[in-house]
């Protein structure tokens, strides 16, 4: 009896024990320095390390009275749309294009990956060699063209640095949404087409009361993880313009690194990223519970 009761805690126990370590990887690195940044906010600490003083809400208060901090958002919304609209597009016409059995389209679906593996930084280095004022491949067409009497710099104008940065993340991510929205494409019964085809529907018909719903949950999870990952881009935005020209691409990632690393207010920069992530969270729960694809 009492080598079964052991047993019996014992297999009480086990699956404890198997899920207790990602359950202390999650408390190491999620909880423990959203807790240290929640603490922050609270403080105008200035350097990372450093100590400062409480001061309540006043970094609250200073962050949702900021004119820079909304510009940030306004930027932010462009990016975001602009990117979901453009990559969105460009993945379904690129996805349906080669769901169609052919020699090119087995070769495209291989090689048209490549923009999404190369690293971030050097599609920033090569992009910017392109679209170079001085001696870009981008102006020398243009020119050689006559398009243009004069080298531009688009990465360096306050007008076009937002749009055209909008563009090369486009080029770099769309890959990876057109291979899902193909695997997508791939599970849609052919005999679902044949009896459209007998119903009289046309592709355009088709499309629209077919392929689209049948994707609905595809697209219901890019639309939340792709807005939430193209708003927090980062990387792309800083290596091409640093948040420049005259903060004309600063988002409110780059808003809140520049806050934190370049004007060492760290306090301020760990309220506004706390407001920031209660948007984010406000935006996902709506788009849950509105946007979820009903079953039939």
């Amino acid at each position: 009896m009492e080598v079964l009761g052991k047993n019996n805690v014992l297999g009480k126990l086990v699956p404890y024990l198997l899920v207790a370590p990602i359950v202390i990887w999650i408390a190491v690195t999620i909880f423990f320095p959203l807790f240290n940044v929640i603490k922050e906010s609270f403080y105008n600490t200035g350097f990372v390390g450093t100590k400062g003083s409480y001061v309540g809400l006043d970094n609250y208060k200073e962050a949702v009275t900021s004119p820079a901090y909304w510009e940030a958002w306004t930027k932010s919304l462009v990016w975001v749309l602009g990117n979901s609209i453009a990559q969105t597009l460009l993945a379904f016409a690129i996805a349906l294009l080669l769901n169609k059995p052919s020699r090119f389209a087995n070769w495209a679906r291989t090689w048209m990956i490549i923009p999404w593996v190369i690293p971030t930084i050097v599609v920033g280095i090569f992009w910017q060699w392109i679209f170079n004022g001085s001696y870009g491949i981008f102006n020398h067409v243009l020119m050689s063209l006559n398009l243009a009497d004069k080298p531009v710099n688009l990465i360096g104008d306050n007008t076009w640095s937002l749009p055209v940065t909008i563009f090369i993340n486009t080029w770099h991510w769309f890959p990876f949404m057109a291979v899902i929205v193909l695997a997508g494409l791939s599970t849609i019964s052919h005999e679902i087409y044949e009896a459209a085809d007998v119903d009289g529907a046309n592709k355009w018909q088709q499309f629209w009361k077919v392929t689209f719903p049948s994707l609905g949950p595809i697209t219901f999870a890019l639309g939340v993880v792709g807005t939430l990952w193209s708003f927090n881009i980062f990387d792309t935005i800083y290596i091409l313009t640093g948040g420049g020209p005259a903060g004309a691409t600063t988002t409110v990632p780059v808003f809140i690194y520049q806050q934190a690393f370049e004007s060492f207010q760290i306090g301020k920069a760990s309220a506004t990223s706390i407001i920031t992530a209660f948007f984010l969270i406000v935006f996902v729960s709506v788009f849950i519970k509105y946007g979820t694809p009903k079953e039939d």
